[in-house]
């Protein structure tokens, strides 16, 4: 169920109206939005709700024994190791089987295609499964307590807004927000609410879904003939935006229904694409998968603290690890690998004294944000096109092109210009308002009612000029 679906819009009504009822009523309140969310991942998949289910119980049963055993680093062993395990037979079988038989023909015989093709993988089970695993860590490093509640921990590890594609949240960031006398019974900043709801329905149904009819045809035949002389530039240049409209309006979308549920969560993006390094970039983008991986993969390899080379392959590991997170498919390894050298390299460079002396000056920082945005782009070739042939296929076709095709071509459709227009547009004026609205004077009502005009256009734009026949599922759903 993703929620621009209309199930999705029924069943959060009946689970904000039910909630309303309850809110005040503790038990009654977790055991409704628990239901809820477990009926919005059970829909049309009954199947995968008793691994959602072990899940939650494993996750809640290691982190009591953490926190009363004399030997919690066995138990935190043993819940790390079933959350990964668990993720890994899923996403990784078919990867690794293919690849057991190929090194070892004749002892490990080839899986038939039929097998392969009908081999599904839990949708969320990444997120999920880090949130697990950054509780059981957390209550190991004592940095939170064991929740003595199942249904409370339960409700924390998959309240519907965030479980199937984040944000990854922390035990202080949410579960603690369910505790006893801490659940809320208010909205919190119901304008927000609406405005994260309506831009985040704006960058799906208006921006990411008309960008992907622009696009899709081309990565789809990008090895083929018929795109022969075509420029891939500019659709890898789309790509990097729908992608970032796609996964950040699911990340509004998310904050929006949690904050009408009275509970706030952290940012997930913030204007990556103008990042003048390949490391500020992950402080901008998916910035709850960039702290997870720094916290609980990059630290505890040792992080910086080991030396240069340690440092670097440190970093190179981590990257490797979110890629290979991302998907079975040795794409995504070379699309962590990619960012894993950028990052490398990013650190040599900073520690020349040329680095030192363009530092600050405008024109640099130009180039450098132009820079990083291609290399972004180079990588995204690799996550978008899991057949490592078509990968190349396309950064060969950066540079071999008809220059009489390179102007011309669905990518050029005014459409999907003025919808990225049209979004730059509604947050520019719902940022004007709100600084206006915050200022106060004579003019501070006018603006306060203009935010919510600016809200409601953008929520009405987004239902009335949506793409016909699209509404695609998030990209990050496969996750």
């Amino acid at each position: 169920m993703s929620f621009e679906q209309k199930p999705f819009l029924i069943l959060f009504a009946v689970v904000f109206a039910g909630w309303w009822v309850v809110r005040r009523r503790e038990q009654a309140a977790v055991a409704w939005l628990v239901s809820g969310s477990l009926l919005f991942y059970a829909f049309n998949h009954w199947f995968l709700l008793p691994i959602l289910l072990a899940y939650c119980l494993v996750d809640w049963l290691v982190a009591l024994r953490i926190e009363r055993s004399p030997r919690p680093r066995l138990w935190v062993w043993l819940g790390v190791g079933f959350n990964l395990l668990v993720l890994c037979y899923y996403k990784y079988t078919p990867l690794l089987w293919e690849a057991a038989a190929d090194l070892l023909p004749g002892v490990v015989p080839q899986l038939p295609a039929d097998a392969l093709a009908g081999w599904s993988i839990p949708y969320g089970i990444s997120f999920y499964a880090f949130t697990g695993v950054a509780y059981v860590v957390d209550v190991y490093r004592k940095t939170t307590p064991a929740e003595p509640s199942f249904w409370r921990y339960t409700l924390s590890a998959c309240f519907f807004p965030h479980l199937v594609a984040g944000p990854i949240l922390r035990p202080n960031e949410f579960l603690d927000r369910v505790r006893p006398g801490q659940l809320p019974t208010e909205p919190e900043s119901p304008g927000e609410a609406w405005w994260l709801i309506a831009r985040g329905f704006f960058k799906k149904l208006v921006v990411a879904d008309r960008i992907g009819l622009a696009i899709d045809p081309f990565f789809a035949h990008v090895s083929d003939p018929t795109t022969d002389g075509v420029w891939a530039l500019p659709y890898v240049w789309l790509y990097a935006l729908q992608i970032y409209f796609d996964f950040s309006a699911y990340t509004d979308l998310a904050r929006g229904f949690g904050l009408l549920f009275g509970y706030r969560w952290p940012e997930n993006f913030d204007r990556p694409y103008l990042a003048a390094s390949v490391a500020e970039f992950w402080r901008r983008w998916h910035m709850t998968l960039s702290r997870f991986l720094r916290d609980y993969v990059y630290v505890p390899l040792g992080g910086n603290r080991k030396g240069r080379f340690r440092t670097h392959l440190n970093l190179m590991l981590t990257m490797l690890l979110g890629g290979l997170w991302h998907g079975a498919s040795w794409s995504f390894l070379v699309w962590g690998g990619l960012h894993g050298a950028f990052l490398v390299v990013h650190r040599l460079w900073s520690g020349t004294r040329l680095a030192g002396f363009l530092s600050g000056r405008w024109v640099w920082h130009l180039a450098a944000v132009v820079l990083t945005f291609h290399c972004v782009c180079l990588a995204w070739c690799f996550f978008r096109l899991t057949a490592f042939a078509d990968s190349l296929a396309c950064v060969r076709k950066w540079v071999e092109c008809d220059p009489a095709k390179m102007w011309g071509g669905p990518w050029a459709d005014p459409a999907v210009w003025l919808a990225v227009g049209l979004y730059a547009g509604f947050v520019w004026a719902a940022d004007g308002c709100r600084r206006l609205a915050s200022a106060g004077g004579d003019r501070a009502a006018f603006a306060g009612g203009a935010v919510w005009g600016v809200r409601l256009a953008t929520l009405a734009l987004a239902v009335l000029i949506a793409p016909p026949g699209t509404k695609a599922a998030f990209i990050y759903f496969q996750f």
